[in-house]
């Protein structure tokens, strides 16, 4: 098979860049061992690129521009040699979009109020004053870049803070989510494959630190099977097998997401994925 791989700027990998590309390299290592043949380049070359030669592309491509001029001018056939697809990744990149994706397919999370400026354009409840502080304000422009992408707000003062921020920094589209207690895990994973892995945040690494505000885990009991199950129903919807996440594990068990994503670093089960994210792409 004749594969394309589309590495991820470093703009697009906040203190992550070193991980970012070992994935993506180890990925690259296993297509090769496994007798096929690997192209490489990087994502700011990806809109003149002729993807013709290739039969499948994997991608860690996050630059919105690109991939929405990419997702305009080529056809249907070109785009279903994406793994993960463009309007997935898209869909990964923006927050409310997120939020909105899993709510239609039934995914537990937090409840969350997302607009555009000033303007109200969505609320999960029936009421828009149950969705107070503490809660997450963050910006839906794109992936998070920078630590004021995404702001714990703890009070009412630091809403106004944050969202003065937001405003300040001209963001366009923002969500407001509520906060919830409990152990905050990340997991990773590749639907379609048996792959899956989880682990505490605080035992991997932090983009901006924002896991401490959870504080130490209580450990409490979980089904990680359930959360693979629901993780693989979104990354399916989505068309983004290659995934990993966020989730707060409460009390009694239940998991609620908070994050979903395209296309991690892997970086605390590394080896494990490119082999089930290699055998993805070669499917």
């Amino acid at each position: 098979m004749n594969v394309l791989g589309i590495s991820r700027g470093e703009k697009y990998s906040p203190n992550l860049a070193e991980n970012d590309a070992a994935i993506f390299n180890a990925v690259v290592e296993e297509l090769k061992a496994g007798g096929h043949s690997v192209t490489t380049i990087a994502e700011d070359e990806m809109v003149q690129y002729d993807y013709r030669p290739f039969d499948k592309v994997f991608t860690m491509a996050r630059d919105i521009f690109s991939l929405v001029i990419l997702e305009k001018d080529t056809d249907t056939h070109t785009q279903s040699k994406f793994i993960n697809s463009i309007n997935g990744i898209l869909s990964c990149t923006n927050k409310a979009s997120m939020a909105n994706q899993m709510l239609d397919a039934g995914i537990p999370q937090p409840e969350f109020v997302f607009g555009q400026k000033k303007e109200i354009l969505y609320c999960s409840t029936e009421d828009l004053n149950d969705i107070v502080p503490p809660l997450w304000m963050k910006n839906c422009d794109g992936s998070a870049v920078v630590k004021e992408d995404t702001i714990f707000c703890k009070d009412k003062e630091a809403f106004h803070v944050a969202f003065a921020n937001f405003v300040e920094r001209d963001v366009n589209m923002w969500m407001a989510q509520m906060h919830m207690e409990g152990d905050l895990i990340k997991f990773y994973g590749v639907e379609g494959t048996s792959f899956f892995s989880w682990n505490y945040a605080s035992k991997g690494h932090s983009k901006f630190g924002h896991e401490a505000v959870n504080g130490v885990e209580k450990g409490y009991e979980f089904n990680p099977e359930r959360v693979k199950l629901y993780a693989d129903m979104i990354a399916k919807k989505l068309d983004v097998p290659v995934y990993g996440g966020d989730a707060i594990i409460n009390e009694e068990g239940e998991f609620f997401f908070i994050d979903f994503n395209d296309f991690p670093s892997f970086s605390s089960c590394r080896e494990e994925a490119a082999k089930a994210i290699a055998q993805r792409i070669t499917q």
